[in-house]
């Protein structure tokens, strides 16, 4: 009797990334689950993948981590992804402090979306005070006014910037005023040109 080279014991990489491409694809979890069980790596990504696109991010979680545990790139990136997704914020705060630069980006984004200003805050005042440029790479991405808020009340320049700017357009006169006072150059400065573009 011959072996399927599609299913045998006997797989190549690029077979055995089909089979778990094929199970996938018609929601064999089962037998994925089982491949992955016994080692597929293949297997285990296209698990982990498939449960998230059902939203089923705490089992995509655990069956990812044993990739991330290894440094692997993407599965790394998922795991930050997918422990936001299922609202795991203390493990992507501990991610996060040990230096993880994705978890940190995913728990920013989740406290905006999920509007707790007040932990951003915080978050971004320890994220200024140990590295000031990623925290301004990640704000100069997000296009929320509250978020820069945040930012300048962090003390990021580029925040501060920004927001001085849409205080100025938007005629929010008393709070450049109040930043300005309580020592922000941005908002003093744009007090001092105007509203227009800058």
């Amino acid at each position: 009797m011959t072996e399927n080279p599609v299913t045998g014991p006997g797989l190549d990489d690029a077979a055995r990334w089909w089979r778990a491409y094929q199970l996938a694809e018609t929601a064999r979890d089962d037998e994925l689950r089982r491949h992955a069980d016994e080692g597929d790596e293949h297997a285990r990504r296209a698990l982990a993948s498939w449960l998230a696109e059902r939203a089923r991010y705490a089992e995509a979680v655990e069956v990812i981590r044993p990739l991330a545990a290894t440094g692997e790139y993407y599965a790394v990136l998922w795991l930050d992804r997918w422990l936001a997704d299922a609202g795991q914020t203390a493990e992507l705060r501990q991610r996060a402090a040990r230096g993880d630069e994705r978890a940190w980006e995913e728990l920013a984004s989740w406290l905006t979306s999920h509007r707790h200003l007040d932990k951003l805050e915080r978050l971004a005042r320890d994220r200024a005070a140990r590295q000031p440029e990623a925290l301004t790479r990640w704000l100069a991405q997000q296009g929320n006014v509250a978020v820069q808020r945040v930012g300048a009340d962090a003390g990021d320049t580029e925040s501060r910037r920004r927001l001085a700017g849409w205080l100025a357009r938007m005629g929010h006169t008393e709070e450049l005023r109040r930043r300005a006072e309580a020592g922000d150059e941005q908002a003093r400065e744009r007090l001092v040109l105007g509203p227009g573009p800058r």
